[in-house]
């Protein structure tokens, strides 16, 4: 079994689809479909029932190829809270968790509803109080009107 430790996962062993050659004394690692392995990775992190660790944050954060500041944005945190997530310095709280998991698989499905409503919440303009609520009357329906 080869120790997949390049994917920056503590855990992963792949049982096959690795080839290990030496070539000039020197030691060259190959693996078969690269993106179907960090997808199939991904997979099973997402799909655990345990919280999340440090690097499983990460490893889903990179897999997703965003920055620390681009899903601190998305999260409304700083980007320094992300940071402490992937050290380990502070929990990882469960929405959090969750929220991430859900981007991950939203990315993978290619639909946008959940990064719509974070993209909201993270909104400065989304963060202000309306002073007032400002409707009319149309053709016996009641709107919201600017």
């Amino acid at each position: 079994m080869y120790h997949y430790t390049e994917c920056g996962l503590s855990n992963v062993f792949l049982k096959n689809g690795v080839v290990v050659e030496e070539i000039d004394g020197e030691e060259y690692t190959s693996i078969n479909d690269m993106n179907g392995l960090h997808k199939a990775i991904a997979q099973a992190v997402v799909d655990s029932p345990f919280p999340l660790k440090s690097e499983e944050f990460k490893f889903l954060r990179l897999e997703m190829n965003l920055s620390q500041k681009a899903l601190a944005v998305r999260f409304g945190v700083s980007e320094q809270t992300i940071a402490r997530y992937e050290k380990g310095q502070t929990e990882i709280p469960r929405t959090t968790d969750v929220a991430l998991r859900t981007l991950y698989m939203e990315k993978i499905e290619h639909n946008n509803p959940v990064s719509y409503f974070l993209e909201l919440l993270a909104d400065a303009e989304a963060k202000e109080t309306r002073d007032k609520i400002l409707l009319e009357e149309n053709h016996q329906h009641w709107e919201v009107t600017a």
